[in-house]
């Protein structure tokens, strides 16, 4: 039995699904891992998994780049002939489904973490091209091999209402799960009367409310609080809603705040914060 795992980023594959495509082939499965070119799917094939690069691009809107994308898929999913596919993000949702349903006989499960920001973003662009993305969503979501899955009951109540998906054929899983023998026995830093320290760990996207985040810093700061915010994460730019190289440049001389990165060691990093904060929007059910 093969099942495909299909993500915008090996990253994503790595750090948020590696536990899952270590239990399916514990299990007896043939796991494929499939996902943009990127540096973490070398990791991946140390593992002993066999990783396929897929290009393509999640910020392209050029009609003919989502064409070739979709007849990439469906070539792709016409010679693996996976008995399931996992679909994880947005895009691969929804152009993955529909080379699944060409393809036939695959049973699909799609990943719905979030709303995203075709949902979120206030801008022009997103309002004009969300009553397409609900029509693919409906062809997506819709049919008997098809099961979706919600972080959150939000979001599945979203769905439903927009009628892009039936209720009986959701699931709710609170999260994409995490290793707690990883962090548990760390304890918890005496702060005394040193600086409180506050962690914002994330991708560095607007959604993630990382603007709104600063500002009620710079409050507490004027207040006479002595508190340091930590922000560590990437810039995505393949998310339009990615911070820039400018919007970095401002974080790292703001009062106060501690421009980290990325951060590899994540139980580490927690174990030296007093407070951890998450301003999101639309999120599904945050791993940190």
């Amino acid at each position: 039995m093969k099942i495909i795992l299909f993500a915008t980023t090996d990253w994503y594959l790595y750090n948020f699904r590696l536990a899952l495509a270590e239990r399916l082939r514990n299990e007896g499965w043939d796991v494929l891992l499939t996902s943009p070119p990127g540096e973490y799917g070398e990791r991946l094939r140390e593992l002993g998994f066999r990783w396929v690069p897929l290009p393509f691009s999640t910020r392209s809107a050029n009609p003919l780049h989502e064409a070739k994308l979709l007849l990439t898929l469906l070539k792709f999913y016409r010679q693996e002939r996976p008995q399931i596919v996992h679909h994880f993000t947005i895009k691969c949702v929804l152009y993955g489904s529909i080379a699944a349903k060409l393809t036939g006989g695959i049973n699909i499960v799609n990943a719905v973490t979030g709303l995203g920001h075709i949902f979120t973003d206030p801008g022009l662009k997103a309002k004009l091209l969300r009553p397409l993305v609900k029509s693919l969503y409906r062809l997506a979501l819709g049919g008997a091999k098809v099961r979706t899955v919600f972080q959150n009951s939000d979001d599945r109540h979203t769905f439903v209402t927009w009628g892009l998906v039936d209720k009986k054929h959701t699931f709710l899983i609170r999260g994409s799960g995490v290793d707690v023998g990883k962090f548990a026995g760390r304890g918890t830093r005496d702060a005394g009367c040193e600086t409180i320290k506050i962690l914002f760990a994330s991708r560095l996207l607007r959604e993630k409310g990382v603007f709104e985040l600063v500002e009620a810093f710079k409050l507490l700061r004027a207040k006479g609080c002595d508190a340091e915010l930590l922000i560590a994460g990437e810039l995505y730019p393949e998310n339009p809603s990615s911070l820039t190289d400018e919007d970095v440049k401002v974080l790292k001389t703001s009062d106060g705040v501690n421009y980290l990165g990325h951060v590899e060691d994540m139980a580490g990093l927690l174990a030296n914060a007093d407070i951890v904060v998450l301003p999101s929007y639309a999120e599904g059910t945050p791993r940190i």
